[in-house]
């Protein structure tokens, strides 16, 4: 793989191409990598109200609740305005996986798995909350996961 950088007052924004002889998985999985780079942020409010910026690599969790959708992090818990169908195509799916019908987790921030619930596995964030798979994603999470 060759990387270059071309500085040209031409260049009015920065340009990302990547160029290459075939779409695989490498190329498919780069260009996720790149397009989470850019969009890695979201804004949401806090218990107060304050408006604060998420960056995408301190989700541990997105999910609905009272028909509100929340962003879970280390620091908390946070309203967001987008809708969860919106989070699916900002997510990158290298890092995000959606886990049930109401929610997505941080496949990076996963502490451990609990497969002892039949149908189901309990997930154990970095944070100790927990999310359970709907019967429907388990597959999903274990190929994300190489289990």
């Amino acid at each position: 793989m060759v990387v270059k950088a071309v500085i040209h007052e031409k260049y009015r924004d920065m340009e990302v191409h990547v160029c290459s002889s075939r779409l695989d998985r490498e190329v498919s999985d780069l260009v996720t990598s790149l397009a989470a780079f850019v969009n890695d942020s979201f804004r949401a409010k806090d218990s107060n109200g304050e408006l604060q910026v998420i960056p995408a690599r301190d989700i541990l969790s997105v999910f609905a609740e009272n028909q509100k959708v929340k962003i879970r992090t280390a620091e908390g818990c946070y309203e967001s305005p987008l809708k969860l169908y919106e989070f699916e195509t900002l997510l990158s799916p290298a890092q995000f996986l959606r886990i049930s019908r109401g929610e997505f987790i941080n496949i990076k921030k996963i502490q451990r798995l609990d497969l002892g619930i039949t149908g189901t596995i309990r997930v154990i964030l970095s944070d100790g909350s927990e999310s359970y798979t709907s019967r429907r994603n388990v597959t999903r999470l274990k190929q994300a996961l190489g289990i």
